[in-house]
């Protein structure tokens, strides 16, 4: 029976390292997906283009640094974002200036590399994250940075989430 047991653990553990090799390699096709998913996110955040932003989304989404409503209190350390919450405040994250600033120093393909891949274990599927700082390190403070989490949905990429380190 142990033995049984370990080699059930040892064959998910060595499906979960394959997973994460397999996401580390950027097929061609999802190049050119993140490609239009970049030049579509860029251009809806420089142009304040919420209806396209939103396009951009998979709804709800969790986020722990959006704007909490005071008509929606929660206990969660995050809210879920949902279309209408999306509409009504939450899309103002997207209109930071850092973020606008970080955005648009980048161009795909050459850049690809400010997408980091990982393997989502809740999905099971691979997923990139792209983040910028908020605040930088400094004496007083370890710094700050919001990330966003993109994953390939019925053949286009979406934001999951968002969320904060440290």
């Amino acid at each position: 029976m142990t033995r049984y047991i370990f080699s059930i653990t040892g064959l998910f553990a060595c499906l979960n390292l394959f997973s994460q090799q397999m996401c580390d390699s950027v097929s061609q096709t999802n190049k050119v997906l993140l490609q239009n998913f970049w030049a579509e996110f860029k251009n809806a955040i420089n142009n304040k283009d919420t209806a396209k932003l939103s396009s951009l989304c998979r709804f709800p989404f969790n986020c722990d640094y959006c704007i909490l409503d005071t008509t929606h209190p929660s206990h969660k350390p995050f809210i879920k974002v949902t279309k209408t919450s999306f509409y009504k405040s939450q899309y103002k994250i997207f209109f930071a200036e850092k973020l606008i600033k970080e955005v648009n120093k980048y161009d795909f393909p050459k850049d690809i590399f400010i997408l980091k891949p990982y393997y989502n274990t809740y999905d099971k599927k691979c997923s990139y994250s792209f983040g910028y700082p908020v605040l930088e390190e400094n004496e007083q403070h370890p710094g700050l940075g919001h990330y966003f989490d993109i994953q390939k949905i019925n053949g286009k990429f979406k934001i999951i989430s968002s969320w904060t380190i440290p």
